[in-house]
């Protein structure tokens, strides 16, 4: 077995597993040789992702069709992964509204904050503390360019982006004596279902595929506290910290989505 499986193995639980980001983290697991717990809401997309990876990797996959913005989702993720040694946990899922925050129905809200901020929240915890107490493990939350400053247009998004990051630099520090490794990955605009509210065509900005976004996190993990895939994002973090006040960068961030949110409405 090698080193990546003897620090993050048996088992992998990823969220958000049924489409773009989350899919590419099971197929590059899965090549590792890692077992996967796979959690979205689409079970038909679970399953054919298991039946593909299964059959390419000889691996376990095992699906939970549930939705994280309940009350109780714990309870069915506890039921279905009693007995697995989950120590790698990808924070994937999300969902990313965009427009200005008081046009849009506070359940709307509320939901993206319960499914970017409170599930995976409960769901470090859970698996955090027994990878703590084996002295291993890894946990990936799912953060963004935009977790850098505010946005207009995407304020909320931001925020709860924010939360992770910040969540994120905190556990690297804290959980690394316990041999446990904390990563938050904040990609730019990636080519996944997430974005597809966006129309890029009439900017010069061309999203990142996602094969390139994960291979990044993976090699981050254990090395670092953040990742930020591309060399252009980072170019443009690196300019937010450095070279340009905060409200500049919460400027040129709100233009940017209001221009992508226009076009969208536009096509």
């Amino acid at each position: 077995m090698n080193t990546f499986n003897n620090k993050y193995g048996p088992w992998a639980l990823i969220t958000g597993a049924s489409s773009g980001i989350g899919a590419e983290f099971a197929r590059q697991l899965a090549a590792k040789g890692l077992n996967l717990v796979l959690v979205a809401r689409r079970e038909e997309r679970l399953r054919a992702l298991a039946r593909e990876l299964e059959a390419a990797h000889r691996i376990a996959v095992t699906i939970i069709p549930v939705d994280l913005t309940t009350t109780d989702f714990l309870t069915v993720i506890q039921q279905a992964t009693d007995g697995l040694e989950i120590s790698l946990l990808v924070n994937n899922a999300g969902v990313m509204p965009t427009g200005r925050f008081l046009d849009h129905d506070l359940e709307q809200e509320l939901r993206q904050l319960n499914l970017n901020n409170r599930a995976p929240l409960i769901l470090a915890h859970h698996f955090g503390g027994p990878m703590a107490e084996r002295g291993r493990g890894g946990l990936l939350f799912l953060a963004s360019m935009v977790a850098f400053q505010g946005t207009p247009s995407a304020s909320h998004y931001a925020a709860t982006k924010a939360f992770g990051l910040v969540l994120a630099e905190g556990l690297h520090v804290e959980l690394k004596e316990a041999g446990v490794d904390v990563l938050a990955l904040a990609p730019g605009f990636t080519a996944t279902d997430l974005s597809g509210e966006l129309d890029f065509s009439g900017t010069p900005i061309k999203p990142m595929l996602v094969e390139p976004v994960v291979q990044a996190a993976l090699r981050g993990l254990g090395r670092k506290a953040v990742v930020v895939p591309g060399w252009q994002n980072r170019l443009l973090v690196w300019m937010g910290k450095h070279l340009l006040p905060r409200s500049a960068n919460t400027a040129i961030f709100g233009k940017i989505y209001e221009t992508l949110t226009r076009e969208a409405h536009h096509a």
